[in-house]
């Protein structure tokens, strides 16, 4: 098992020590940084942002290209066509690990990839209409077991991430509510509004509606207070030991050169600590979560069970 686990951690590192693609002057040409959503929203504000930060630092452009489709995959396809000399990169959202166990992406998230830094992690919120009998997350819990079945919640699809987090939610509640999946996030939002159904788990898109008082935030999933609404209580602090980031990174095919990783990571590193641009993370909607390259590799591998493992317990395994 050890022999194992050091196997797939060497190959998810994926660098190369000495190997073809080693260059001292990298980088030399402008790089191309892959959003795999549309552009105008977090993700790619977010990727954005950081590209702007990382050019400054790097002395050359990093450009962002958006390439949609697949559930959020076609970055990760794109990338790996490319050489593994850092100048094609991608974002990697969380659903990049799950993704192969539901529709058998082409590709192993545990081995196929360089994992260079993890970035951020979307704010997520346990919400209900802002006027409902519902003022506390034990409320919810406490009428959810009392009346079976009587609870159903919104997300912006299958094993979503907003999906995924539900069904570790009502596993620490010990409750069963029911699942009515939409085509995004602004749709389930409505149904709340209009009271189809009784709760959802929401990323940025609902905040101004938590401020304006037509949704109330009952709980935060992150491992601390969110800074956008920091009254709002963590699922920890309820009592419940359920932590939700969806926390995002940057990645690039599996046999990058050492160093060329290493300045990918010191330029992402350094745009971390800049105040100006944590805070505009924390205005887009996400928590600042850093972690070096060595790190994020072994929390992306940790990832990689936990939602293969997951997917496994919604009974759909169709990939590797």
């Amino acid at each position: 098992m050890r022999t194992t686990l050091i196997a797939t951690l060497s190959a998810a590192l994926g660098l190369a020590s000495a190997g073809a693609y080693a260059q001292s002057g990298y980088p030399s040409q402008p790089i191309r940084l892959i959003v795999p959503y549309s552009a105008g929203g977090v993700t790619d504000q977010v990727g954005r942002a950081l590209a702007e930060q990382m050019g400054q630092r790097l002395g050359q452009s990093v450009v962002v290209e958006n390439k949609t489709g697949a559930n959020g995959t076609m970055g990760a396809i794109q990338m790996l066509q490319a050489k593994p000399d850092g100048y094609t990169i991608t974002m990697v959202p969380i659903g990049i690990y799950r993704m192969p166990h539901i529709t058998g992406a082409p590709y192993d998230p545990a081995r196929d990839f360089t994992y260079i830094s993890q970035v951020a992690g979307y704010d997520y919120y346990l919400a209900v209409k802002g006027n409902s009998q519902w003022r506390t997350l034990d409320d919810l819990a406490s009428y959810a077991k009392s009346h079976a079945d009587s609870i159903s919640y919104g997300t912006p699809g299958a094993y979503s991430s907003q999906h995924i987090a539900m069904v570790q939610l009502s596993e620490a509640l010990q409750v069963q509510w029911t699942h009515i999946p939409f085509k995004g996030e602004s749709d389930a939002l409505a149904a709340l509004m209009g009271g189809h159904i009784q709760t959802l788990v929401g990323a940025s898109g609902i905040l101004p509606y938590i401020q304006n008082g037509d949704v109330r935030a009952l709980a935060t999933l992150g491992e601390k207070r969110s800074a956008s609404l920091p009254d709002v209580p963590t699922l920890k602090e309820a009592g419940y030991d359920v932590v939700h980031t969806s926390a995002f990174g940057i990645a690039g095919p599996k046999g990058m050169p050492a160093d060329v990783v290493a300045k990918i990571d010191g330029a992402i590193g350094a745009a971390m600590k800049d105040p100006a641009f944590q805070q505009k993370l924390i205005q887009l909607g996400v928590s600042p979560l850093y972690l070096d390259h060595q790190a994020y590799t072994r929390a992306a591998l940790k990832s990689v069970e936990t939602e293969k493992e997951t997917i496994r317990k919604l009974g759909n395994i169709t990939g590797k």
